[in-house]
């Protein structure tokens, strides 16, 4: 999902948002709409993870070997498949290459519902901790934000669901968390406790297609992962993130940390 300002695309979005009316489609390729030209400095844990050398999706340094990123991101294909790239505002180019040496994605995941949206990534090297590549924290178990928090969003994501202009540089956003209670006007039972939502009433601003599985941010804390929405910066029409709180001790099974 991208949104506000200038939005810079890591890869070409592959599929467009579904309909309202239509089963949820996860967004490969996020993007950030109406968001601006970001710096890597800044947000030094956003990676690019690099499908057999090409960006398809976002992703979070949360320690040397490991990082998360959404399940639809990896569902079915080889951890050999995947690289990450760390330190770069750049899409496609400087920073650290890294293969992927396994991919744990959670068991409870399905394209059908979304749910369970998680993958924690095993790299086969350790990332070099500089100004431009380190780690974001982690948000508590079962911790939850209320409604109105302000999220940062950030990503290589289209510019636009209808034109698919491509960003040479990463992207950021701010949206406001939207209760699940709101959020259930757009989207009914699809909503789970796994999920937070995010977005302005008016839209405008969104993560989309390229984004999936980059970093929802709150507090200087990685509390979600870009997962699905219907469109992107429709009004009324939030966009859907992992809730990584709720998942928590999946991630801590897994890495330890």
């Amino acid at each position: 999902m991208f949104n506000s300002g200038v939005v810079i695309l890591a890869a070409v979005a592959l599929a467009l948002c579904a309909s309202p009316t239509k089963k949820p489609r996860p967004r490969p390729d996020g993007r950030i709409v109406e968001g601006d030209v970001a710096n890597i400095e800044n947000y030094p844990y956003q990676l690019s993870l690099l499908y057999e050398g090409d960006h398809t999706c976002g992703a979070s340094i949360i320690d040397r070997r490991w990082a998360l990123t959404a399940a639809h991101c990896t569902d079915g294909i080889p951890a050999t498949r995947f690289t990450v790239r760390a330190g770069s505002s750049l899409l496609g180019t400087g920073g650290q290459l890294i293969k992927v040496k396994h991919v744990h994605q959670h068991p409870g995941f399905d394209f059908s519902d979304m749910d369970f949206d998680i993958a924690v990534l095993e790299l086969e090297e350790d990332i070099q901790f500089t100004k431009t590549a380190s780690p974001i924290q982690l948000v508590d178990a079962n911790v939850k934000y209320p409604a109105g928090s302000e999220a940062i969003v950030t990503g290589w994501g289209l510019l636009d669901q209808d034109f698919h202009l491509l960003p040479t540089y990463l992207q950021v956003v701010k949206v406001p968390i939207v209760s699940n209670e709101e959020c259930a006007k757009a989207y009914g039972d699809l909503l789970t406790d796994r999920m937070i939502c995010a977005g302005y009433k008016e839209g405008g601003k969104d993560s989309c297609q390229g984004d999936s599985g980059g970093p929802f941010v709150v507090a200087g804390k990685l509390v979600g992962i870009v997962s699905w929405g219907y469109g992107c910066a429709v009004p009324k029409i939030p966009g859907v993130y992992t809730d990584v709180a709720a998942l928590r001790d999946f991630v801590t099974d897994v890495t330890k940390i």
